[in-house]
């Protein structure tokens, strides 16, 4: 597989010499269980651009204890939330419709993100200016955004 950027893509690897030849046998034990998961969604509407989406997220669900992922982005987006809406208290309103989405399952293939834009997607495609997801929010001198490899060419 190679992808579109320009960079070296590693997948996968080799087995050193003293295992050349081998096979490798994985079990794996899934169990298929439906479950119940919501998305919740907060939205302070525009007042300029009612029409257009600054989008901020994150997902609640975690596999280990999630005080990092997803805890601390979820602590600073409830933070946004509670401050903005101070604010929207006084009668401010932002430029741009904002929303706040918090994903429910997210662990499980991107569930509940997934779900809302298939739903939303010509909307979102339209309307949609940006959309900032704060899984693991740390503190620190250093910015290290990243991006998805599908708008490399914008």
């Amino acid at each position: 597989w190679q992808g579109g950027l320009n960079i070296t893509y590693k997948i996968g690897g080799n087995f050193t010499d003293a295992y050349e030849g081998c096979k490798i046998t994985i079990e794996v034990n899934n169990m298929l269980q439906q479950r119940v998961s919501s998305n919740v969604i907060g939205i302070i509407y525009g007042e300029v651009e009612p029409d257009r989406y600054v989008m901020l997220g994150n997902h609640r669900d975690a596999w280990g204890f999630g005080a990092v992922d997803p805890s601390s982005g979820t602590a600073q987006l409830m933070e946004v939330v509670r401050v903005l809406g101070e604010k929207k208290k006084t009668g401010w309103r932002p430029r741009r419709t904002m929303m706040f989405l918090s994903w429910g399952a997210e662990e499980f293939s991107l569930c509940g993100s997934r779900e809302f834009v298939e739903q939303y997607e010509i909307e979102l495609s339209e309307r949609g200016v940006g959309y900032l997801n704060t899984d693991i929010c740390m503190v620190g001198p250093i910015l290290y955004p990243a991006a998805s490899p599908t708008i490399g060419d914008l």
